[in-house]
């Protein structure tokens, strides 16, 4: 709390002197604060001249019970005649959120990351006896970052549906793009090691950074899948079709991958004014591209002949029983 002194008006006397509470004000502030006079200019810089009461005639509570105002008819009014001064303590500022009284509490995180923090204080605030009435949140940064994350959840979610739809409308299959997408789960777990061994918080821009993953992960194992259905088309078996596409989409695969790890290695490594909140997107890109690219060669063709291998035998089995009938009408005529 600071001290203040309040000036409290009698209406009632004010009336009877012939003033109004605006001619009160506009007197003590002129005589308190000061006002400005006139300006002085002197070599091409103005100066304002403000006017007011030397600090030896406004220090005390008698010095402003004397302040004189003059009324309408010219009399000379005394402040203390017309109103009451008194000492009071007073908060430095009243904030109100949600139309109830508020008193922040702010501290600025150093070398901890911002949720570590807030569950300490959450722990400490548990302990507290918090009298009736009063109730104790954390907000500021926090809740901020809570709601942005829901926001990236929201925006995950979005993606996926959208990465989905244009697989499935391109295939004209329900069932590839899930075996293509087997890779985007592999890839968040590429970025939360590679945040753990750098020894990086999760933000904000590394949430930014996955979500950009969920676009870049999928063309690896679209051009496999794709071309493994290209190979099956033209008449080889499941597995003969799998590992010559693995051979020949290999080259393609690490070009796409490494080009884009390259990339993004300045962003990652950079360490100039405003690199803390940049780089983050760079680790998580290049940690969850390299894992999604190990998985996009080796467990997408698993994926992808588990989930074909069905299909295959109920392929041969058709194919057998068509064979057996031609022989059979071959044989009878």
């Amino acid at each position: 709390s600071k001290p203040e002194l309040q000036i409290v008006l009698d209406q009632n006397k004010m009336i009877m002197h012939g003033l109004n509470s605006a001619t009160v004000a506009t007197a003590i502030k002129s005589r308190v604060s000061g006002m400005i006079a006139t300006r002085l200019r002197e070599f091409g810089d103005e100066y304002d001249v403000i006017v007011r009461y030397n600090e030896e005639s406004r220090n005390s509570i008698t010095d402003i019970q004397n302040i004189g105002i003059r009324n309408m008819q010219g009399q000379m009014v005394r402040l203390g005649e017309i109103a009451e001064i008194k000492e009071f303590w007073s908060p430095p500022n009243i904030e109100h959120k949600r139309k109830e009284r508020i008193v922040s509490v702010s501290a600025v995180p150093y070398k901890r990351p911002l949720g570590d923090i807030a569950a300490d204080i959450q722990i400490a605030i548990d302990e507290l006896e918090v009298p009736s009435g009063v109730s104790v949140e954390i907000s500021g940064t926090i809740e901020d970052q809570m709601e942005a994350f829901a926001d990236l959840g929201l925006l995950m979610l979005l993606s996926l549906v959208l990465v989905y739809l244009v697989m499935a409308s391109q295939f004209e299959s329900l069932r590839m793009p899930f075996i293509i997408m087997f890779s985007i789960p592999f890839s968040f777990s590429g970025v939360a090691l590679a945040l753990y061994f750098t020894n990086t918080t999760l933000s904000l821009i590394a949430g930014i950074g996955a979500i950009m993953l969920i676009g870049i992960v999928v063309k690896n194992a679209i051009v496999l899948v794709d071309f493994i259905n290209l190979m099956r088309d033209r008449g080889m078996e499941l597995y003969e079709a799998v590992a010559t596409s693995g051979r020949s989409r290999l080259r393609p695969v690490l070009m796409t991958s490494a080009t884009t790890i390259l990339a993004m290695l300045p962003l990652a490594l950079s360490v100039g004014e405003g690199s803390e909140i940049w780089s983050p997107m760079g680790i998580s890109v290049i940690g969850g591209l390299i894992f999604s690219t190990l998985v996009t060669l080796i467990l997408v063709p698993v994926v992808y002949v588990i989930a074909s291998r069905r299909g295959e035998r109920n392929k041969k089995r058709k194919s057998q029983e068509q064979y057996k009938f031609l022989e059979n009408n071959l044989s009878n005529s």
